[in-house]
């Protein structure tokens, strides 16, 4: 996990393409090569282990809920529904 201040948007968006490549793999149904699909299992299985990482992305998902409700009240109610709704 990069420290505060070197999280930025490119970094949140490659995990994001990251994240979405493991849970893809996951999906027995969708068409994919077996060893990409074995990789991306082993992969996710192993930061998976990591939980920090993901903790800190999840942290970092929910500042930034908090900070976009909080330019207006009428988001407030949306901020719970949105963090839970963050994988964990």
């Amino acid at each position: 996990m990069p420290s505060q201040s070197n999280i930025d948007f490119n970094w949140l968006e490659k995990q994001a393409v990251l994240l979405d490549a493991e849970l893809q793999s996951l999906i027995t149904e969708r068409p994919m090569d077996e060893k990409i699909r074995s990789k991306l299992q082993d992969r996710f299985v192993k930061r998976s282990a990591e939980e920090t990482v993901q903790m800190g992305l999840v942290n970092f998902m929910n500042a930034a809920i908090d900070d976009f409700a909080s330019e207006s009240p009428s988001r407030a109610p949306s901020i719970k529904v949105t963090q839970t709704m963050m994988p964990l």
